[in-house]
């Protein structure tokens, strides 16, 4: 004979229970009242209580009968806006459009949410109510959401509650797809970040000599095979001998970002989350002087205008063992090749070893400003070494960058 085993006994059980789903706590109280009220009714002869128990098992057969009614939905989750900031509030509208069956009358609208410490009560993060909507008539609520921390939330999917008048039974029909939320970290207004950084669109000049370009260098004698068109026709009609325009290479400023996701370098997670605000700080700064833009933090990486940066610093998590920073670095440098400021982020345990391994991987004429996030009570804000700022609080941050642009640091080298 075959023994059954626990998930064996289990099925006849989970399908008996799974119609008592549909009953809330009043609808599961009736029910037993009901059912005690019919079998000791029966038992005993008391009519009365036979009575009880029918009544208890009608309401209940009609409530079934009333949320079973048919019924088709169908919604939007618009985030409004669809990024905030860590601990802010956020919320949306969600666009709602009854399709069929018996007007909509004030349905409740759950709406889950992806957080990183879900509430014990699994309730949902907002409840709201539709207004009464008729077929083919769209409608709208706003729903609020709680602060939030930095991390790419999942807001939905969307579900109606429909109940009866008296609230026994409960059914639950999907009505909107779950939506993505970007929560980037705190930051804060940055007025200086270094010396030695020209805020134009045309680029920088550097010591590079090329043969067209907009910073004009010299001239120098015609040689075979350069290009007529930046012959001096006035400068070699003086001497009698074709002489040519030389010109600076310029290039636009291109500010990589750092953040070391090592667990090693960090004293907890409090800790990484102060050096990415630090990181996004800096990036806005970079933003608004008009600064080509890469940030990478471990495997997370990304390129392109700020509103990109920023969603990468939502998605960057701490997780490599060993040498993160370095590799990390490694591929920055590939992805950014002209690059000319590189800003390495770390916590209290980052390695001055690992920081000019990374600074090696860059050129040698990229400016490296170093900041490390401490929040151990001892920490104070400050240079930390030859070439370092520690920034205990975030709020201390702009002061610790005025003065590395004043030079009175002398923190970027």
């Amino acid at each position: 004979m075959a023994e059954l085993s626990l998930p064996d006994l289990g099925r006849p059980v989970g399908r008996f229970a799974r119609p008592l789903r549909v009953l809330t706590t009043s609808g599961r109280s009736v029910l037993l009242l009901g059912v005690v009220g019919l079998v000791v009714g029966v038992a005993a002869g008391w009519p009365a209580l036979r009575v009880v128990g029918l009544t208890a098992v009608l309401l209940l057969l009609v409530a079934l009968g009333l949320v079973r009614l048919p019924a088709r939905a169908r919604g939007r989750l618009e985030l409004v806006p669809d990024r905030t900031t860590a601990g802010e509030h956020a919320g949306g509208v969600l666009h709602a459009v009854w399709e069929g069956g018996e007007p909509l009358s004030g349905a409740l609208v759950d709406l889950d949410l992806d957080v990183s410490r879900p509430s014990r009560t699994g309730a949902p993060a907002a409840t709201v109510r539709l207004p009464v909507l008729r077929r083919g008539t769209p409608g709208q609520v706003r729903f609020a959401l709680p602060p939030l921390e930095r991390g790419v939330r999942r807001v939905g999917p969307a579900t109606t509650r429909r109940t009866d008048p008296l609230g026994l039974v409960v059914r639950r029909m999907p009505l909107a797809a779950a939506v993505e939320l970007y929560v980037r970290p705190r930051m804060i207004g940055v007025e200086h970040l270094g010396p030695g950084f020209v805020r134009d669109l045309e680029g920088t000049p550097s010591d590079e000599i090329s043969m067209s370009d907009l910073s004009f260098h010299a001239l120098r004698e015609y040689v075979r095979g350069d290009d007529l068109r930046h012959v001096h026709w006035r400068s070699s009609a003086r001497v009698g001998q074709l002489h040519v325009r030389q010109y600076h290479d310029t290039r636009r400023s291109h500010g990589v970002v750092l953040v070391d996701d090592t667990a090693a370098a960090f004293g907890g997670p409090r800790e990484l989350e102060l050096a990415l605000s630090v990181a996004a700080s800096v990036l806005v700064r970079l933003a608004q002087d008009g600064v080509d833009l890469t940030f990478g933090c471990g495997a997370e990486r990304a390129t392109g205008p700020v509103r990109a940066v920023l969603d990468a610093t939502c998605r960057a998590r701490m997780g490599s063992p060993g040498d993160g920073l370095v590799d990390a670095a490694r591929r920055l440098a590939a992805q950014a090749r002209d690059a000319s400021l590189l800003v390495l982020v770390g916590g209290r345990g980052l390695e001055a070893r690992a920081v000019q391994q990374a600074r090696a991987v860059f050129p040698a004429d990229v400016r490296v400003l170093v900041l490390r996030a401490d929040t151990s009570p001892e920490a104070r804000s400050g240079p930390g070494g030859p070439g370092t700022l520690v920034v205990a609080d975030l709020d201390d941050l702009p002061r610790l960058l005025a003065a590395a642009a004043r030079g009175a640091l002398g923190v970027v080298s």
